[in-house]
């Protein structure tokens, strides 16, 4: 070994040190995986048992959907998180001693400590938030709420271990962010965010890192072994992504059959709406789409329109506030300023909240107008008999 490469050798040993005891370098890539399938399997769970779109048994003024009540909803989905969250962090403390053990690491030292706290900081404000949510009804906004709080605290965590994790978690904000705005679909993203992130920034850590002992010693940052792609791991991964997302793309939103024992249920079910997304309504177990046939719905209620109408005008405001946070941080991303990136990143997180605020603001909006015009529907047919 010439002078040159012994020192490059021993500046490669004082960086591994440095980061050893600043950074916390036992977390098992394998465990992101197993978590993400674990994701994938409660979301599943909860697709199969309900079979609809989260928004419907909030509109529904009579608070069921399918036989399951509101209650129902929220327990059910409480549990389904609960099993979730455990078995993941079972995994993850498995691997993560058994790799620390490999590696000749201590797990419980001063970094995990500092990424601990870093992480559940953001993570029990957003359980707390989503208690509440759960608490008032608003069950269709957990979804996206988990992954901004989920993503905020990989960010804030990401100083603490492999860089990976804060792409992660900008990821994850991303699809949060997005999620909020297409409520009807969040299950599938609640999917993607924790679900197929998971195992994809899996896989790629642990081909990074834990691979990379086949063939020389393990440098953190450095690339992917050459002539190693992903295996049988992933081939069975691939599968079940597949499964599952041919099951929920192919699935339809189901609306229940006609009570043949209440003749107001049957009224009720032929003559009152509810939205799916956007302008799209189910009425007597028929998908209408359209600005114009909204609006030909809500002639019977004025009062019912005027508020919808007005809900509109509020989800607006608050898309544009957050489009033009989003903006703000891809521009700071795109010009490599830490510092602006860093101050962007937090404008974008509170107009983001602000965002939200207005856009809770037009779904109670909404849902009062949607209540107001079944009510006059009903009225009406009663008038008429």
């Amino acid at each position: 070994m010439n002078p040159n490469q012994d020192s490059l050798h021993t500046l490669n040993e004082i960086r591994n040190l440095m980061e050893r005891s600043s950074k916390f370098l036992s977390l098992s890539g394998l465990s992101g995986v197993f978590a993400g399938i674990f994701a994938l399997i409660g979301a599943a769970a909860a697709h199969i048992r309900f079979k609809t779109d989260w928004m419907a048994d909030i509109l529904i003024p009579l608070g069921t959907y399918n036989g399951h009540t509101r209650s129902d909803v929220i327990r059910f989905l409480l549990a389904d998180g609960i099993c979730v969250l455990v078995c993941s962090l079972a995994v993850c403390i498995i691997l993560t001693v058994r790799r620390g053990r490999k590696k000749g690491l201590t797990v419980w030292n001063g970094s995990s400590k500092r990424l601990l706290i870093a992480m559940l900081i953001p993570l029990t404000t957003g359980g707390i938030f989503c208690l509440a949510m759960l608490h008032y009804g608003f069950v269709w906004l957990v979804f996206p709420v988990t992954l901004l709080f989920y993503g905020l605290a990989l960010v804030n965590a990401s100083r603490f271990t492999y860089p990976e994790v804060f792409y992660m978690g900008i990821s994850e904000i991303g699809i949060g962010c997005v999620a909020l705005f297409l409520t009807g679909y969040s299950l599938i993203f609640w999917a993607i965010g924790f679900g197929l992130l998971h195992i994809f920034y899996g896989l790629t850590m642990y081909n990074r890192y834990e691979r990379e002992k086949v063939t020389g010693d393990e440098v953190p940052g450095g690339g992917l072994p050459g002539g190693q792609g992903l295996s049988g791991k992933s081939g069975v991964a691939v599968v079940l992504l597949l499964l599952f997302t041919g099951s929920v793309c192919s699935a339809q939103v189901r609306i229940p059959s006609d009570s043949t024992t209440a003749k107001a249920r049957k009224w009720y079910d032929k003559e009152t709406i509810y939205l799916r997304n956007g302008n799209s309504f189910v009425k007597n177990n028929v998908i209408y789409t359209g600005q114009k046939a909204l609006r030909k719905e809500f002639m019977i209620s004025p009062e019912g329109l005027g508020l919808y109408l007005k809900s509109r005008r509020t989800r607006s405001i608050g898309l544009v506030i957050s489009l033009a946070g989003s903006a703000g941080s891809i521009i700071s991303l795109l010009s490599g300023n830490r510092d602006h990136l860093k101050t962007f990143f937090w404008v974008s997180v509170g107009t983001g909240l602000v965002g939200s605020g207005f856009t809770m603001a037009a779904n109670n909006q909404r849902d009062q107008a949607v209540w107001m015009r079944n009510r006059d529907a009903m009225l009406f047919l009663e008038a008429n008999q």
